[in-house]
């Protein structure tokens, strides 16, 4: 399917009386828009009036380009199931699966979408393919708390089957880790405060294995860079928990310290973070779970702010900004599909901004 025919699936509530401009010409607009750094509503108004010969070859735009007040009120009227089904479906048709699927579940507040008080700014929950760089779904949370349910909702609609979830500490919950185990999934989480009586046994467990001579790490890294030098030991065991833990926790099967050694102008602090795992202990690919996991603030949260500028973006139109995310993750997916000979995700998007060949062939192929 191209892309026209996966947008032709979203739906929207405007009646019927309304719809002067179509629902296609108008999603289309928004899509190139944002692919030739339109920012708010006002930029992808003046790139349509810049490029409407160039976008009327692929959509006939009957009554031309629509107002930018237009444009915020169609794409609030957009029901969000559709659209998020047309992002899942054109990843779906484009992913490439090699081994073990990857999925990475985080929240990210973008900063510039609020009414009154900073506090009160959008914040979105995604799950992120992050060995094939691909945004899989979205959904909005009101608060960090409430990220929790979000998560499992999101999980409930993804196929994870054979797949790896990484989350971070919020959502290691008794009930997430079993609803992905009945999912036939796999998980990575870290273990902090909010569950005190794991973390500690976890501790617990790994003073006694640290005292054996034969305490060894499973992998030891070190890299060097700026001026820092990182030594990351990551240790394995089974879980061995008092009854009532076990009875508490039964999908856990493995528990993972990685041990940081940072030396930075001679100094050098030492941190250790502990995760549990549904993976065996003897999984050798826990430890490159856990380093991905961050890969979707460095590769989605970083694009998206630096070269979307997504966290300056002031648009705070209800649900057009959840819907304007959502299209900007729909074209970072899309420069992410485009193996060329561009340098980053900035240089691909600076060269869909100058060259209308780029755009095309970013979008067709």
């Amino acid at each position: 399917m191209t892309l026209i025919e996966h947008l032709s699936v979203i739906k929207e509530n405007r009646s019927d009386i309304n719809q002067k401009h179509d629902l296609v010409d108008v999603m289309f607009l928004v899509i190139t828009a944002i692919m030739a750094g339109a920012e708010g509503w006002q930029d992808i108004e003046t790139y349509g009036d810049g490029k409407s010969e160039w976008l009327k070859q692929y959509r006939t735009f009957k009554h031309g380009i629509p107002r930018r007040h237009t444009i915020a009120r169609i794409l609030k009227g957009l029901v969000p199931e559709t659209l998020l089904e047309a992002l899942i479906n054109w990843v779906n048709e484009n992913r490439k699966l090699q081994g073990k699927p990857l999925i990475a579940l985080d929240g990210k507040v973008l900063r510039g979408a609020y009414r009154g008080s900073p506090q009160s700014a959008l914040q979105l929950v995604t799950a992120y393919d992050t060995e094939n760089g691909l945004v899989l779904s979205q959904k909005a949370t009101a608060t960090k708390t409430s990220e929790i349910t979000t998560v499992r909702d999101m999980l409930s609609v993804l196929n994870i089957q054979g797949a790896v979830v990484t989350v971070d500490a919020l959502h290691c919950q008794r009930e997430t880790l079993e609803q992905i185990r009945e999912q036939k999934g796999h998980v990575v989480v870290q273990v902090k405060g909010n569950q005190g009586q794991l973390k500690k046994a976890i501790e617990q467990q790994f003073e006694e294995y640290f005292k054996k001579p034969k305490a060894t790490p499973v992998i030891e890294l070190k890299e060097k860079g700026h001026g820092r030098t990182e030594e990351r030991n990551v240790f394995q065991l089974k879980a061995k928990f008092p009854p009532e833990l076990s009875e508490k926790w039964p999908t856990i099967r493995s528990i993972i310290a990685v041990e940081r050694l940072r030396t930075i102008k001679g100094k050098t602090t030492i941190d250790t973070s502990f995760y549990v795992s549904s993976l065996s202990p003897k999984h050798k690919s826990l430890h490159h779970y856990i380093r991905q996991h961050w890969r979707i603030e460095n590769s989605q949260h970083y694009v998206l702010d630096v070269v979307f500028n997504e966290d300056k973006s002031r648009i705070v139109m209800d649900d057009a900004v959840e819907h304007m995310a959502l299209f900007k993750r729909f074209v970072m997916n899309i420069l992410r599909q485009c193996n060329d000979d561009s340098p980053s995700q900035r240089q691909k998007l600076k060269r869909a901004t100058w060259s209308d060949d780029y755009r095309a062939q970013l979008l067709f192929g």
